[in-house]
């Protein structure tokens, strides 16, 4: 490890969303790595999932049920971290889902577009802020007034790692219409936050995922293999839909590095580089 770097082992984090996908995979690099972990989900996680996380290192998982969008969610998740743990240090705010618009939005019923808006609101810029917010509150005087190394960097810092989407970052689809811009609301708040916790030594970034193959995306793509060939067209690297656990080297990054903030990495294998190859053999 080297002077610009920390560890989480023996650090305390929540991690929302860890059940399955993008947030199971990160909950066994986490515990691999010999953090403890208090995982938040809607949705129980498998007797199987939940062993295959345990034996996945030295480290510890609790998995809690609670709806993040719930009043008092934020309190009451810091709140039991805290007591388990006797410390916080990190947060992985990873949980969420898409509703989808399948017909034509000038047919579609104001209200209905509307509730839609303020679910995906609800899940994506407000519980993260809120949550982001509180555990920074408690986050902050472990690392403020952390010394320096010769290098004149901080030793270590808080860390806080959103889950957005490629939607947050460039127009995608109609269907998601109401997803993109709570996700795009998202990164702006993750950029918010990085400014105003900076002074705080508590990092704030996010990673923007492209397709996922877990089950809920194979069901829809499968019922439309059009769209499924317009991703796998313009997806450089393969395969074009990512094993959930690609983004794991980079979120991992992002919680030990000491000087990345405000910044939000894609991984899409290319799906938004529209560099077009006319004149390259293949």
């Amino acid at each position: 490890m080297s002077a610009f770097e920390s560890s989480i082992k023996g650090k305390a984090g929540i991690l929302t969303g860890g059940s399955s996908g993008f947030g199971f995979e990160m909950a066994k690099a986490v515990v691999a790595r010999g953090g403890r972990l208090a995982v938040f989900s809607a949705d129980e996680i498998s007797d199987a999932g939940r062993r295959e996380v345990e034996a996945a290192g030295d480290g510890e998982a609790v998995f809690l049920h609670q709806d993040i969008t719930a009043p008092g969610a934020a309190d009451a998740m810091v709140d039991e971290t805290v007591r388990r743990y006797g410390r916080l240090d990190f947060l992985l705010a990873n949980a969420g889902f898409a509703i989808r618009f399948e017909e034509p939005l000038l047919e579609m019923p104001a209200e209905k577009i509307a509730a839609a808006m303020r679910t995906q609101f609800e899940i994506f810029p407000i519980a993260f802020a809120t949550l982001a917010l509180r555990a920074a509150r408690v986050m902050a005087p472990r690392y403020r007034n952390l010394p320096t190394n010769e290098t004149g960097h901080r030793v270590d810092s808080g860390a806080i790692v959103a889950t957005l989407s490629v939607a947050s970052v460039i127009p995608l689809r109609d269907d998601l219409l109401a997803y993109a811009a709570a996700k795009r609301a998202a990164l702006s708040v993750t950029e918010s936050l990085a400014a105003t916790l900076g002074p705080d030594n508590i990092r704030v970034n996010a990673i923007a995922p492209g397709f996922a193959n877990t089950a809920g995306p194979r069901k829809f793509y499968d019922r439309f293999p059009n769209i499924r060939a317009d991703i796998e067209s313009h997806t450089h690297l393969k395969p074009s839909f990512l094993h959930p656990g690609a983004v794991v080297p980079t979120v991992m990054h992002l919680l030990t590095d000491n000087y990345a903030t405000g910044q939000c990495v894609v991984l899409d294998g290319g799906y938004t580089n529209n560099t077009r190859l006319y004149f390259q053999e293949k």
